[in-house]
């Protein structure tokens, strides 16, 4: 025997420990959060009694909380093999398979958990986050609804029901279920913070202002509440309290990329374009793989007429996030501008009505190469623009959307606003002239019939705002009251060009403002975009909101005056619009009313009414 070992055997054991006893020190420990403690207690005492129920318990749940998953997984099988109606071990079972990412398992043992204990709030709760880590939202919600019903004054049962509902896109939804958590627990910030968040989903910007206000009270330092307050000031058009907003987050975290690009944002929004530019580079330096970065530079160094850099980073739109452009796969290749000989080349739409029309001033260039090189092209579109680009586009086959055969030999596919990439690098490539898309002559000459009898005078289409009236696109529309200067002239016949329902509005203005805006009957000009080209295209002059209707209007060269932001992407850093020669485009700054805008155009028409 070595002289340590010597020494080990002359000191004084302590006397034996039961099992029992183990267990009392471990469960000692394991109130005090000392769960290493209480873990070695526990594997002692099963040394000592291998099936002691409780110590297989205990230890099970040591070790899930030291996150030890597995074990504690090993530790509550054996505990329910000896006792199967125990809720609180299958509860522990299901917590670890959970974090082992077994999410079937866990259901499983969750749900047991609860056919075994019907009121297991805490299993009925671990259930619902399983649930919506296995994607299935719907349950998940269901689950957090009943918990709510089980247990209403339970404030995160109300805030994990509106993560949910925020997850599902039901906004509105969300923003009841936080507000219940607040009623319940006033001082839970995540609450605060995650309903401002829903509310300006909601397009409830002022309140989601408060709320991320109310939110930074409770959490001063809060980068969430903070980036909400900033995009909600940015949504009400406080450019300047949202970028001192953003900066200080930038002086909390100056590696934070995304509070770098939200400056970028509204930078970018008071047309401080260079400043911009900086910082969404900055922001991409710090984090290359957001495509979100990549777009926002992308479209800022359009606006500041950076055409070659600006296309090549447009590809970013084909970003992972939902509200990004969804990337297709339709050919072999994406053409790149390689030789068409033999082949057949599909272009593909990808966002709205607007931008297939704007892009649309490039086809000519593709289909002239086709012809020359003896390719074929396929263009697609929206259905209700099929007839006036078969018209248009004669040489190309005209398709709706996804109407792709399988067996078809596509060699090469390109998405439409991917075209300007290639034939729009400078200013100098744009047509001189507009009027690339051809309506029906017959319909032309009979709509513009009909509106000759009004009267003499001007002929004046107007469109005065969009469809989608969300808060972060209010602000470049109008309402008709605002160009009342044009109202009951006898120089100037102003007929409706706007798409959607818009009769309550033109009668309100027609009886109380004495307007006097025409309709023309049978025509829809929602669904019937060519009847609205047609209509567009008989026009003197057309007023347009930045909308579809501006786009048909330079599509079929008819003059038009459109209003919105100053140094918008698509001006491509001139004054105007290079795509629509024939159109103007009057810009306004961000903290400038649009009602300057307004009074811009009507200058312009009652110059055009003089000399009409």
């Amino acid at each position: 025997m070595t002289a340590k070992h010597t020494a080990l055997a002359s000191k004084k054991m302590p006397p034996h420990t039961n099992a029992n006893e183990l267990i009392q020190k471990g469960i000692l420990a394991h109130r005090q959060g000392k769960f290493v403690d209480a873990t070695k207690a526990y594997e002692k005492a099963l040394k000592k009694a291998p099936n002691e129920l409780a110590a297989l318990n205990l230890l099970a749940d040591a070790l899930l909380n030291l996150g030890k998953n597995t074990r504690a997984l090993e530790a509550a099988g054996r505990a329910i093999a000896l006792k199967p109606d125990m809720p609180s071990t299958w509860m522990v079972k299901g917590c670890a398979q959970r974090k082992l990412g077994k999410f079937d398992e866990a259901i499983a043992s969750l749900e047991k958990a609860l056919e075994l204990k019907p009121d297991y709030a805490d299993a009925l709760m671990t259930l619902a986050g399983t649930l919506r880590d296995a994607n299935n939202l719907d349950a998940a919600i269901d689950a957090y609804e009943d918990l709510v019903e089980m247990a209403p004054d339970m404030a995160m049962a109300h805030y994990n029901l509106g993560n949910a509902l925020v997850a599902d896109g039901q906004f509105d939804e969300a923003v009841i279920a936080f507000e219940d958590a607040i009623e319940h627990d006033p001082s839970h910030a995540p609450s605060h913070i995650n309903l401002a968040g829903a509310l300006h989903a909601s397009d409830r910007a002022d309140e989601a202002l408060t709320a991320s206000e109310q939110a930074l009270k409770l959490l001063p330092s809060s980068r969430s509440a903070m980036i909400n307050r900033g995009n909600a000031l940015k949504t009400l058009v406080r450019f300047d309290e949202a970028e001192e907003q953003y900066r200080t987050l930038i002086a909390n975290d100056k590696n934070d990329a995304t509070a770098h690009d939200l400056l970028g944002t509204v930078l970018q929004g008071q047309a401080q374009l260079e400043e911009a530019i900086a910082e969404y580079r900055t922001a991409i330096k710090l984090d290359s793989r957001e495509s979100l970065f990549r777009g926002d530079l992308a479209t800022a160094l359009l606006a500041n007429g950076s055409l070659r850099e600006g296309w090549d980073l447009y590809d970013a739109r084909f970003g992972s996030n939902d509200d990004l452009v969804r990337r297709r796969k339709v050919g072999l290749a994406t053409w790149q501008g390689e030789s068409l000989a033999g082949k057949t080349l599909y272009i593909w739409r990808e966002q709205g009505v607007g931008d297939d029309l704007r892009f649309a001033s490039c086809f000519a260039d593709v289909i002239d190469r086709a012809k020359a090189e003896g390719g074929k092209v396929i263009i697609e579109t929206d259905p209700r623009l099929m007839t006036l680009y078969a018209r248009s586009f004669p040489f190309a086959e005209i398709r709706a959307e996804g109407d792709v055969k399988s067996e078809e030999d596509i060699h090469f596919d390109i998405p439409a606003g991917s075209l300007p990439g290639l034939f729009r690098l400078e200013i100098s490539q744009f047509p001189p002239k507009g009027g690339y898309l051809r309506p029906k002559q017959e319909q032309v000459e009979r709509l513009r019939e009909e509106i000759e009898g009004l009267g003499s005078g001007l002929k004046v289409g107007i469109a005065w705002r969009s469809r989608n009236m969300a808060a972060t696109r209010r602000r470049f529309y109008t309402d008709l009251s605002e160009w009342k200067d044009l109202f009951g002239r006898r120089d100037i016949q102003l007929i409706n060009l706007q798409y959607d329902t818009a009769d309550a509005e033109i009668e309100e203005a027609n009886a109380e403002l004495g307007a006097n805006i025409y309709r023309v009957q049978g025509l829809d000009l929602m669904n019937d975009l060519d009847g609205a080209a047609a209509l567009t295209a008989a026009m003197d002059v057309v007023i347009s909101a930045p909308i579809s209707v501006s786009e048909i209007a330079g599509a079929v060269g008819c003059r038009c005056f459109t209003y919105g932001p100053h140094r918008h992407p698509m001006c491509l850093g001139t004054d105007h619009l290079p795509w629509h020669p024939e159109t103007t485009w009057i810009g306004g700054m961000w903290n400038a009313p649009l009602q300057q805008s307004v009074d811009k155009i009507v200058q312009e028409i009652n110059h055009l009414a003089a000399i009409d």
